[in-house]
């Protein structure tokens, strides 16, 4: 009744090429992955860091989450968390807050 057609031996063997072809790139790209670095980030914060970063600030003119996160490698969660803390302690004022993000400033003494 019919079926699939059988591929002719010309289309066996450019079959055959492509996939060496596929694995030795995949094998490149396997090696390139296991030479990169992976950025850690901190998911729970020590008093070191928290210290660090309270000190930080206060040269700083405007500040956001993304900025400390990005800064000190620690989660956008843990970030808002510290500026909260810091603004609850009064080192810093909250000028905007939105829906995703907040903005401080430092308390000038």
């Amino acid at each position: 009744m019919g079926g699939k057609k059988k591929p002719t031996l010309s289309q066996l063997a450019k079959k055959a090429e492509k996939e060496k072809e596929q694995q030795v790139q995949k094998s490149k790209k396997e090696t390139k992955k296991e030479e990169t670095q992976t950025k850690r980030t901190i998911q729970i914060l020590d008093e070191k860091l928290f210290q660090t970063i309270a000190k930080d600030i206060q040269n700083m003119r405007v500040i956001t989450p993304y900025e400390i996160a990005s800064k000190y490698g620690i989660k956008m969660s843990v970030a808002f968390k510290v500026l909260r803390n810091l603004s609850e302690r009064g080192d810093l004022v909250l000028v905007s807050k939105g829906h995703r993000t907040e903005i401080y400033i430092p308390r000038r003494s």
